[in-house]
């Protein structure tokens, strides 16, 4: 932890969990929520069961394998941003050499216990974090930031800056993330707000804005409306998005 976390961060250690935050005040309120909506519900996310499931989803077509892939050759220290209960991450265990060290990130406290406990790698560690504040690694410490969905974290540009200072010079970031289609209206709802995931072409000019290279993408599915009732987007039953993956480069 020594060699990645910063110098003047008080973090606490248990088992294979780093906590930074140390007392519930300071945990974010989603996090509070969720939190109690699985202990009222008794509810089992049976990780284990979900990362087998995950490895089967990103193995199932080229798009995804290829995403697979680019995040298995990277070598070091890999760190999955807000990676939440589903477990997509799975593959990427997988692959890990015994120098590596791969990093999940939540601030639930459920979801977090499950992680620890559905992977028994000497290398797989949870960091307990507000991924809307600073994240706790030293500049130039990491080698690639992965992520699903990134769009549900409050700040979202403020951590794809934070990604690239922890970054090391041609260390890579890979994400899975909703766009929209420009001109509809919810691309202008979400440009009216400052929000870089209105658009692929947005988010890209974003990454590229503050020093990233642009690898390439993929389409993993298009759509148009909503993806169940009770979504927030789109606005409009006529707007179209798409799932794409985006590879990054620190130039």
């Amino acid at each position: 932890m020594k060699k990645i976390v910063k110098d003047n961060i008080v973090y606490n250690v248990q088992g294979n969990v780093v906590h930074f935050i140390l007392d519930e005040e300071s945990r974010p309120n989603w996090s509070k929520i969720l939190n109690q909506h699985l202990i009222l519900n008794n509810t089992n996310l049976q990780m284990k069961r979900r990362y087998n499931s995950q490895r089967t989803i990103m193995n199932k077509d080229d798009t995804h394998k290829r995403f697979v892939k680019f995040v298995s050759e990277v070598r070091g220290v890999k760190v999955d941003l807000a990676s939440g209960p589903s477990g997509y991450f799975s593959p990427f265990l997988d692959t890990l050499y015994n120098s590596d060290i791969f990093i999940a990130t939540d601030a639930c406290p459920a979801v977090i216990e499950a992680h620890s406990k559905a992977c028994n790698k000497n290398n797989f560690y949870v960091f307990d974090v507000d991924l809307d504040k600073s994240l706790p690694f030293k500049d130039e410490s990491v080698d690639i930031f992965t992520g699903n969905l990134l769009m549900n974290v409050e700040n979202y540009s403020a951590l794809i800056q934070e990604a690239y200072r922890c970054l090391k010079k041609g260390g890579k970031l890979a994400v899975i993330e909703i766009f929209f289609e420009q001109g509809s209206k919810t691309y202008e709802h979400l440009c009216s707000k400052g929000e870089i995931w209105s658009s692929f072409e947005t988010f890209v000019a974003y990454c590229e804005k503050i020093g990233f290279e642009f690898l390439g993408s993929d389409i993993i599915n298009t759509r148009k409306g909503k993806i169940s009732e009770g979504d927030l987007y789109p606005l409009d039953d006529n707007d179209c998005s798409c799932d794409r993956t985006v590879y990054l480069k620190k130039v």
